[in-house]
């Protein structure tokens, strides 16, 4: 070949190679504009969706400022270096809604209670997808909220399951929402329920009964549920998809009960990735969704041709009043969650038997996974953080987990050797139960945390508790090393190292209490049924302490036994375990929170070390990580030094924080 030829070639190849990027179009999408345009500036589409069925992959489909009431179903997805980009108009309120304006003809059936039947045009998200139907309204609920046992828990009775006793068959509720002036209003199962601020679903007559006491219904705005998503493919594992700068409300999507065997109760959010890969979303607000805000891994039992949900990130997103779950994921491998708010999650109050799908974050068969800066908080009755069912490799760091109604981590089901998950440098407190929470799980390894229980509770709860509740998997092989361990006495509770338990192991923590006290619990849940009767298992807790008598406080209950320091390291060095050679007590520290300036101060007695606190800006420096190196331990917990206690530390810079129902700031 000449030099010459050569050379034309190249560039043949060069230009080959920028094709595509140079026929990238952008599709304009306006609430003045018409899908009968050609999607210009100018000459703008008037639907999303409209710019989904053009967009090729390299296109951008860019949403003015405005409200769009629909469903974006993406017919394909990008492809590598040329995804498809939803964007949302930068700096713009650009507001995608699952719900309709209603302005219906009122009856007046009693005082303050006024009646209405929607009309059935407003339904009009027909996707295959939904088994069922497509009217919320027309769709009840696979479990009950607000901790009550109705109709779906006594169909369950009826099958045989004893944990619904108290089931009544008359309370059922819908999978729609009603917004009065930008305000969910509360659903009630029964008529006879309805108060100021509450609605009722006939679903025999099909009409809505609203409790609007003096308010007159003609003068402020509804809004209805009238789409159970909002973004989501039917097409399941496309990738390389963009959704970012909006704000989507208002979904009235289905809880996940059983979703693995239940094709019409699958996880499915506002925003679902239908098992797809290198999915992109970033800077979205998800608020009010029924149920679940995204989902972000496989949706039920059946498989694309993959069998996990691949490469898909999840960062600086704002998830909000969710009635369930901020993120659901089944099935994912290197999903990134990272630097999102989420807040005020499973505001419907799901808890107990067969409402396991609730939370700020829960994912099952998380692997390679990494959840990353993230601020969770205030999810009432629900973890923060909750892995379950296999989450191999798998690093949680730098969160801030704090007053959730459960646990700050809860993790179940796993049966691995040590150091299979990595929870590092976080600070959780002032949850509602344990800061660390695990059964039927192993393998976790917690390094350089600050883990504090509720103060509120300090004399019941523990900062950690691990148990065996059933005989699924095994609860052993835990490592604590480095953390700051803040609460009441006691402090630890593992299982007995037998049966489904095994060794856990502690060291160069910081505990701030007492060594004398009994701060360490060991519990009889080491199988299930439990293996010991009480004077049994009391019995056997006085041999591996070398005592022959009841010490004072030594029988917390009858499968609890707590231990002080020196009977704990005793109890462990009988397995050849050395627990807590190296560790530090001391009594009287305490961890306050100031969440509007966003800084964590650790109080300490006037007698211990105490050293200016280091400029965090929100990053907690990496000071120790037993899973890399055996050096030397510093000061227990994220920061490299001990507070002076009135500068504090500055734990978060990230997403402004916002009020329970209200929007972030703009920008």
């Amino acid at each position: 070949m000449t030099p010459s030829l050569s050379k034309a070639t190249g560039l043949l190849f060069l230009f080959l190679g920028i094709l595509p990027i140079l026929h990238a179009r952008t599709f304009y999408i306006s609430p003045t504009g018409n899908d009968a345009n050609r999607g210009s500036l100018e000459k703008p589409l008037r639907t999303i969706s409209s710019g989904a069925r053009r967009a090729k992959p390299g296109d951008t489909i860019l949403v003015l400022e405005g409200t769009y009431r629909e469903r974006i179903t993406p017919v394909r997805g990008g492809e590598k270096g040329q995804p498809i980009t939803y964007r949302g108009e930068s700096g713009k309120r650009v507001f995608i809604k699952g719900s309709e304006l209603w302005k219906p003809r009122w009856i007046k059936e009693d005082d303050g209670i006024f009646s209405a039947r929607p009309d059935p045009s407003l339904f009009n998200d027909r996707s295959p997808e939904y088994i069922d139907h497509h009217n919320p309204f027309e769709v009840e609920l696979s479990s009950t909220p607000y901790g009550r046992d109705g109709l779906p828990e006594h169909t369950r009775k009826e099958a045989g399951d004893p944990k619904f006793k108290s089931a009544d068959k008359q309370i059922s509720y819908t999978c729609g929402q009603l917004f009065i002036d930008g305000s969910p209003w509360k659903q009630v199962p029964l008529r006879s329920e309805l108060k100021p601020n509450t609605w009722w679903y006939n679903p025999k007559q099909q009409r809505l009964h609203v409790y609007f006491g003096k308010l007159n219904p003609e003068k402020v705005d509804i809004e209805i549920t009238t789409r159970r998503r909002l973004f989501a493919p039917v097409m399941r594992g496309l990738g390389h998809i963009i959704v970012e700068g909006f704000i989507f409300e208002h979904c009235g999507n289905q809880y996940p009960t059983d979703f693995w065997k239940v094709d019409q109760h699958a996880q499915s959010g506002a925003i679902g990735l239908a098992a797809g890969h290198h999915w992109t979303i970033r800077k979205n607000i998800i608020r009010f969704a029924n149920t679940v805000a995204i989902d972000c891994g496989r949706m039920d039992r059946h498989t694309p041709t993959r069998s996990t949900s691949l490469h898909n990130l999840i960062e600086e997103n704002y998830l909000l009043d969710n009635g369930s779950a901020g993120i659901l994921s089944y099935g994912s491998r290197n999903l990134i969650i990272r630097n999102n708010v989420i807040l005020h999650n499973n505001s419907l109050q799901f808890t107990g038997a067969k409402r396991w799908e609730h939370g700020g974050i829960k994912c099952h068969k998380m692997e390679k996974g990494l959840i990353e800066r993230n601020y969770i908080a205030h999810n009432p009755h629900s973890p923060g953080v909750w892995l379950d069912n296999e989450f191999p490799d798998t690093e949680i760091r730098q969160n801030i987990i704090h007053d959730n109604g459960t646990h700050g981590i809860f993790l179940e089901m796993s049966d691995y050797g040590y150091d299979r998950l990595l929870v590092d440098q976080n600070i959780i407190f002032a949850n509602g139960k344990k800061a660390v929470y695990i059964h039927d799980a192993s393998g976790a390894t917690f390094s350089n945390n600050i883990l504090a229980c509720n103060p509120g509770n300090a004399s019941l709860e523990r900062v950690i508790q691990i148990k065996q509740v059933s005989p699924r998997t095994r609860s052993q092989k835990h490592s604590f090393f480095n953390n700051l361990m803040i609460g009441g006495s006691p402090l630890i509770e593992v299982n007995y190292p037998s049966h489904r338990s095994g060794p856990q192991r502690f060291d160069y923590n910081l505990y701030a209490t007492s060594s004398s006290k009994r701060n360490f619990v060991i519990n009889a849940y080491s199988n299930q049924p439990t293996p010991w009767d009480a004077a049994q298992f009391r019995e056997l807790m006085l041999q591996n302490i070398n005592k022959k008598e009841v010490p004072s406080a030594f029988v917390i209950n009858e499968k609890e036994i707590g231990l002080t320091a020196e009977e704990w390291r005793l109890f462990w060095e009988k397995r050849q375990v050395l627990n807590d050679q190296n560790s530090k007590f001391i009594p009287g520290m305490q961890v306050r929170y100031d969440s509007g300036k966003h800084l964590l101060f650790l109080s300490e007695p006037s007698s211990s070390k105490k050293g200016n606190p280091p400029n965090t800006q929100g990053k907690h420096p990496l000071i120790f990580n037993f899973m890399k190196a055996d050096r030397p331990s510093p000061p227990a917990g994220p920061f490299q030094s001990s507070s002076e206690g009135i500068d504090g530390y500055k734990v978060w810079d990230g997403l402004p924080l916002c009020q329970k129902g209200q929007l972030p700031p703009n920008g």
